[in-house]
């Protein structure tokens, strides 16, 4: 509330200082000017001064036709006389705040200025001043004469006011800051507003359901374009086609606010709208028609008119206030610069209502031209203070959603945290079972069944000493396959081959070893079966082969791991095993394709005379090529 009361003063003391103050012309006299305030007049239609025995009349400025010429229109003369004390050396100009409709000028009986329109089409010259400049030799010492024909539209408020007269230099200036404020100002800020308006209206054709949008365009742009009507008048457009659109685009113009404003307070009466659209047409049509059929009927419609426009906007307002007084919306500061910019527009159109009710002094009735302005620029402010609010509300949703979406990438984490862990912990508790199981099935049963042997003297030393070195190669086995990286098969079978090694050469056997950098599996329990089916088919080929030499050879191919052990012993006979040590072999080969099936692989043996070859087969991750 504190910011919508400071903004609304801002806002009104602006509109109030540009509107009230500056619209008025320049009455006081500058140092060096003359300022003439009062002429005789003489009602007559004569193209040429009349004669000073003529019945002047003596008239005070402004002159008001209404007030002292009621019902009167045509021309009309104005003679005025001012003393120089010398004759001026620099030109001088005559500057004319208030003429209506139009006028011819002559100083000392030569024409120094024309406001055009003095015969046929009538031009307005009301809501602009003029400058007349005059040169220097028109200009004597002593009394100089200055008369003014005036050209009054029948539908017209005709008049005129003060005139300042003097150097140029000094002239000029007023002028200039005159026609600013009247003119240049309101023409720029009415071309800004039709842009803004476009700007508006491509949003809303992008977006057509907010009709808001349209409304705001439309508003914009009919309402800038009518403001021209102030300072300027087509001699090509007739008076009465003019007329029309002067007062059917004002009742436009309020119809357009009217229905904003429901929209932005959300006030939507579907039925209520139609009727009051309805209803308006139906008044723009009447008016329209009465003043291109009579123009002069328009200015006895005006009056009556403009209260009707007024009656609107003064409903407008008291939507706003309805709005405004429920307390859940007394923060929209939007709101109150509508209100406050209404009540400005309100109060300028009701001057220039009474300017042409003669309840004001003779002047322009161009107060309005400011109100326009004042207000768009103030439903410009609603529609981006709404804005800015959804932007809050939505940057506001955003961080609590970042602040939601953090604390359950938090608990993801924390959640993966405690899986990753639980995963270690159940990795671990396999790896020691299988371990467990390892150990009992592999070097814990060759330990009890050398501790059954030694206890029974069922072996020799030299048995003793072979058994415990298969329990020491199954340890170590298992060692090597613990190995965490990625290349632990090849580190592996790289140990069963420094072990085996020797053991080949003893026997007179010459190894051939060649092993891919590619190869791998993917957990340790895999590398030990890989191992003991390399080791198991060592120990065959040492044992029951008979052979000179061992290729083993380890590569990648098609996504598998191919490993091959091949020799050139005798090969394994189709006879069934008589000896304990066949029977063991047996059980060696069925032991290895087991293991070959726990890896998902095949396991394959070709033997001939010529020798034996074994290949194993087995799926590698994905992540090995």
């Amino acid at each position: 509330m504190k910011r919508a009361a400071q903004f609304l003063v801002l806002l009104l003391g602006v509109a109030l200082v540009l509107a009230l103050v500056r619209p008025h012309p320049h009455q006081q006299p500058e140092p060096g000017t003359l300022v003439v305030g009062s002429a005789v007049f003489l009602k007559s239609d004569e193209a040429t001064p009349p004669a000073d025995g003529a019945p002047w009349v003596p008239r005070s400025l402004p002159d008001n036709w209404r007030t002292s010429n009621p019902g009167l229109s045509g021309y009309g003369w104005y003679r005025s006389s001012f003393l120089l004390p010398q004759a001026p050396a620099t030109p001088w100009a005559a500057y004319l705040p208030i003429v209506g409709t139009t006028y011819q000028l002559l100083v000392n009986g030569v024409e120094v200025g024309n406001g055009g329109g003095m015969s046929g089409t009538v031009v307005r010259n009301m809501g602009v001043p003029r400058l007349d400049p005059i040169e220097a030799h028109l200009l004597h010492a002593g009394e100089n004469r200055l008369e003014l024909r005036l050209r009054v539209a029948p539908n017209l408020r005709g008049g005129l006011g003060p005139l300042t007269l003097g150097p140029r230099s000094l002239v000029e200036p007023l002028y200039d800051a005159d026609y600013f404020w009247r003119v240049t100002l309101p023409r720029s800020l009415n071309i800004a507003l039709i842009f803004a308006g476009l700007l508006v209206l491509l949003l809303w054709l992008r977006r057509p359901a907010e009709t808001i949008h349209g409304c705001f365009a439309a508003l914009a742009i009919v309402w800038s374009i009518r403001n021209f009507h102030y300072t300027v008048s087509p001699s090509w457009v007739p008076s009465g086609l003019w007329e029309a659109y002067v007062l059917d685009s004002l009742a436009v113009v309020m119809l357009l606010l009217w229905l904003f404003v429901l929209r932005l307070t959300g006030r939507r009466h579907p039925r209520l709208e139609r009727w009051v659209v309805r209803g308006c047409m139906a008044a723009i049509a009447v008016a329209g028609a009465l003043a291109l059929l009579a123009p002069q009927a328009a200015s006895a419609i005006r009056i009556p008119w403009y209260l009707l426009c007024a009656a609107l906007g003064a409903w407008t307002i008291a939507i706003l206030v309805d709005f405004l007084r429920r307390s859940a919306n007394r923060d929209r500061i939007g709101v109150w610069a509508i209100l406050g910019a209404a009540l400005v527009t309100l109060a300028l159109g009701l001057s220039d209502l009474a300017v042409s009710a003669q309840l004001l002094p003779f002047g322009p009735a161009a107060r309005m031209a400011y109100g326009a302005p004042v207000l768009l620029c103030a439903l410009v402010f609603a529609l981006a203070e709404s804005y800015f609010r959804t932007y809050d509300q939505v940057r506001s949703l955003n961080a609590d959603l970042e602040r939601r979406v953090g604390e359950r990438a938090l608990e993801l984490q924390r959640t993966h945290q405690r899986v990753r862990s639980l995963e270690r912990v159940t990795t671990l508790a396999g790896e020691r079972e299988r371990l467990m199981r390892d150990m009992h099935d592999g070097i814990g049963s060759q330990l009890m069944t050398t501790l059954d042997a030694v206890e029974h003297g069922g072996a020799g030393g030299d048995q003793v000493a072979a058994m415990l070195r298969d329990c020491i190669d199954d340890l170590r086995l298992m060692i090597d396959s613990l190995e965490p990286d990625d290349e632990s098969l090849l580190v592996a079978l790289a140990n069963l081959r420094y072990r085996l090694e020797p053991r080949l050469a003893a026997a007179g056997i010459a190894l051939d070893w060649q092993a891919q950098r590619e190869i791998g599996l993917p957990a340790p329990g895999s590398v030990l079966q890989v191992l003991r089916i390399v080791q198991e088919a060592v120990t065959n080929v040492l044992r029951h082969a008979g052979a000179s030499r061992l290729h083993v050879r380890a590569r990648a191919e098609a996504g598998e791991l191919v490993l091959e052990v091949k020799d050139d012993g005798r090969g394994i006979g189709p006879a069934a095993p008589t000896d304990a040590g066949a029977a063991r072999a047996g059980r060696g080969l069925h032991n290895m394709r087991n293991r070959a099936a726990q890896l998902g692989g095949t396991l394959r043996i070709d033997s001939t005379a010529a020798g034996t070859v074994l290949t194993l087969r087995v799926p590698m991750p994905s992540q090995h090529p």
